[in-house]
């Protein structure tokens, strides 16, 4: 079976099930795992983000959304000729991905029509019944492999059996935005209380006053799509513009930044490891050496 992805998280998925030498097709953000290197690109962006500032993307999407384009575009000859059994896709977000719309406009001119599946996940377990469906539809039992993830979120849901200390994630930071869908649930799981949003739910902007106002005490920023160094960077860059110092978890050194497009943005099977992550960050003295190697570090 010639299977194309056209989203990063399923992707992984995809390899996570043992169907990486099955992927015919991928996008031009999924890198992991690094075999995916060598794999036909598919997709591009209707903008270059390198050098811009966070503000600068922002403005870029909202100009794209309010137009009704998309942020990616798919290589119709390329797709053709990776001549797909089965294209799997998302319907979570019809402007930072391609969506299905994209996708059937994209194989009315092949010959041989693939199979759509389209993964929507809003919790972590959404996450493990995609995984389930991307494995029926390419043939094969992903059972075990499941499993073995859902057994890890058990252990760190079992020794996280409180809901403090209070959390705060931010998923963009000029201007600043609350992380929604499955990270308000996995902070919960990991055993913190999230104060800014609720599982499930989208994410969304966040001003300074209900941050303030809401004073976490601990703060975790993950914004979308950015790596460690690429968050530091910006952190950096904009650590000036707020008066963190005001704030608990600034006076408790608690504030910490993360690598979200690994571990937190995709919604594939590593957000296990970004549950663990949080679990080594919220209970130290429980968890130990669980989280992923550089996925984190403490700011200011």
């Amino acid at each position: 079976m010639n299977i194309c992805s056209l989203l990063p998280s399923a992707t992984e998925i995809l390899f996570a099930l043992g169907l990486g030498d099955q992927v015919a097709g991928i996008t031009h953000e999924c890198d992991y795992p690094p075999e995916t290197r060598s794999i036909r690109v598919l997709t591009r962006c209707a903008f270059d983000s390198e050098g811009l500032t966070p503000n600068e993307i922002d403005q870029t999407v909202r100009e794209l959304a309010a137009s009704g384009g998309s942020l990616y575009k798919i290589d119709e000859e390329q797709l053709r000729s990776a001549d797909p059994d089965l294209i799997v896709t998302q319907d979570l977000c019809h402007v930072c991905a391609i969506t299905p719309d994209d996708v059937q406009k994209a194989i009315t001119n092949l010959a041989r029509k693939p199979s759509v599946l389209s993964l929507n996940p809003s919790f972590l377990k959404d996450v493990f019944t995609d995984m389930k469906r991307v494995a029926v539809a390419a043939g094969i039992d992903g059972d075990s492999v499941i499993r073995s993830l859902q057994a890890r979120v058990q252990r760190v849901q079992e020794g996280s059996d409180s809901h403090e200390p209070t959390v705060g994630c931010i998923e963009w930071l000029e201007p600043l935005w609350r992380s929604g869908h499955w990270v308000p649930e996995m902070v919960n799981l990991a055993g913190g209380r999230d104060v800014f949003a609720v599982p499930g739910k989208p994410s969304r902007s966040l001003s300074w006053h209900e941050l303030e106002e809401k004073d976490p005490d601990i703060l975790i920023f993950m914004p979308c799509g950015f790596s460690l160094s690429r968050t530091r960077d910006e952190f950096s860059r904009l650590k000036d513009s707020y008066p963190w110092s005001k704030l608990k978890a600034h006076k408790l050194q608690q504030i910490y930044l993360v690598d979200a497009n690994a571990y937190f943005s995709r919604s594939g099977p590593r957000l296990v490891e970004g549950l663990e992550l949080l679990a080594e960050i919220l209970h130290p003295e429980r968890f130990q050496n669980i989280a992923p190697i550089h996925s984190y570090v403490r700011a200011l």
